[in-house]
């Protein structure tokens, strides 16, 4: 067929436009779709074509093959391109474009008057790029389930109707989802309440306390660091970067997407700490930086670290030298370094880079440090969230597990 001259930033913008017409929040259309098709245009930009080329698309999708093979970048930074690659062919050789919907919000659609009441909810609340999708989930599925009985406005729901949507959702969900329902939707009639916009008042009734369950993970052992330490090659510029990444997880228990946005002036060199501010509770917290994971860092940034007006302290080994793109990229990075040291994963295997901050958490529980300590150092907000770690902590429990050996037992009542 014939095809119709586009140019690539033309094609980029109509699948964008698409995009937003499927239900995507403007946030995952930032920080996930837009990337992707920017490398494709950033590509066209070097090489001076103007116009969209599937020959020159393929080009740069062997060139970023190549360059996993030789270990250059990660398989997920690879994928991105690829697909990236292939909805671009696609629409230039059908004119239709066909993008997965989003995952949250569109299974339950609700009245233009309820997405403009969401919108309003998640300005007050101002949740983060990965908690604004599951709230969003949550509170049109709360909508949604009214509207199908026929009420256009909370204003003539009862409480005991509200009492019923939680009854038949908790038994649709598992306990952590209902966690997370009822909190969101505790939120979202607080702000109904203080915006004075008519609802049942239901406050109460979502402050219900479900404990979410809470699995025995397994973490990255001291032998498996050691192995991963060792395969890195700490003569190249990338090997500098990740060793001091991983370094800094292990010794510090940072969240990869915390470590990603630490700047250049986060760092007291004299005080021997980090400055930052966690992206999970939005708290500001510092960090101790020990010999080790201080001396990674700096070897880094002294000779290895490229010229960039970026400000973040880690950058992207090709050209825009920005800083990191996501958290995945360094999970990807991880689980390429394990592969080479022959730790073999299998899923939710508790093996990942997160596995470093449970590492870090066993190490501090088994040298007797308070859990309330712990969850400072972790970064939580309430100690309950550091309970997890005690699962842990094996040999300590085994000491505790007592046996009734020598304990007379009484009849206690009946019944």
């Amino acid at each position: 067929m014939k095809t119709q001259k586009q140019t690539i930033n033309e094609m980029i913008a109509q699948i964008i436009a698409e995009a937003r017409k499927l239900g995507y929040s403007e946030a995952t259309i930032w920080r996930n779709i837009t990337p992707k098709f920017q490398t494709v245009a950033v590509y066209y930009e070097k090489r001076g074509v103007c116009f969209y080329d599937p020959a020159i698309t393929r080009e740069l999708v062997d060139l970023q093959k190549e360059r996993l093979d030789r270990e250059e970048i990660s398989i997920h930074y690879y994928k991105r391109v690829k697909s990236a690659a292939n909805r671009l062919d696609e629409f230039y050789l059908t004119g239709t474009l066909h993008l997965n919907k989003p995952k949250h919000g569109t299974k339950y659609p609700v009245s233009e008057d309820s997405e403009k009441l969401i919108d309003l909810f998640l300005d007050y609340k101002g949740y983060g790029p990965n908690t604004r999708d599951d709230v969003v989930w949550v509170v049109r599925r709360y909508l949604h389930y009214f509207e199908s009985l026929g009420y256009a406005s909370l204003e003539w729901v009862t409480v005991e109707q509200v009492r019923e949507f939680i009854l038949k959702t908790a038994a649709e969900v598992k306990t952590s989802s209902l966690h997370n329902i009822l909190l969101y939707l505790k939120h979202f009639h607080i702000f109904l309440k203080e915006s004075s916009l008519p609802a049942p008042d239901c406050v109460e009734l979502f402050s219900y306390r479900v404990y979410r369950d809470m699995p025995i993970q397994s973490y990255v052992t001291d032998e498996e660091l050691d192995q991963i330490l060792r395969v890195i090659d700490t003569d190249s510029e990338m090997g500098k970067r990740d060793r001091a990444i991983i370094l800094l997880a292990a010794t510090t228990g940072l969240r990869a997407g915390d470590l990603i946005r630490i700047k250049l002036t986060d760092i007291d060199w004299r005080k021997g700490e980090i400055r930052f501010t966690q992206r999970k509770t939005g708290r500001v917290s510092y960090t101790p930086l020990v010999k080790e994971a201080g001396e990674a860092l700096q070897d880094y940034i002294l000779n290895a670290r490229p010229r960039s007006e970026s400000p973040e302290v880690f950058l992207r080994l090709i050209a825009p030298r920005t800083g990191l793109a996501d958290a995945v990229s360094i999970g990807c990075m991880f689980q390429q370094y394990q592969r080479k040291a022959g730790i073999y994963r299998h899923a939710f295997d508790g093996k990942g880079f997160h596995g470093l901050r449970r590492r870090l958490a066993k190490k501090l529980l088994v040298t007797g440090t308070p859990l309330t300590t712990i969850t400072q150092i972790l970064g939580h907000d309430d100690p309950k969230s550091a309970r997890q770690y005690l699962s842990l902590d094996t040999s300590s429990l085994k000491e505790c597990a007592l046996d009734f050996k020598g304990i007379p037992l009484e009849r206690g009542l009946e019944g």
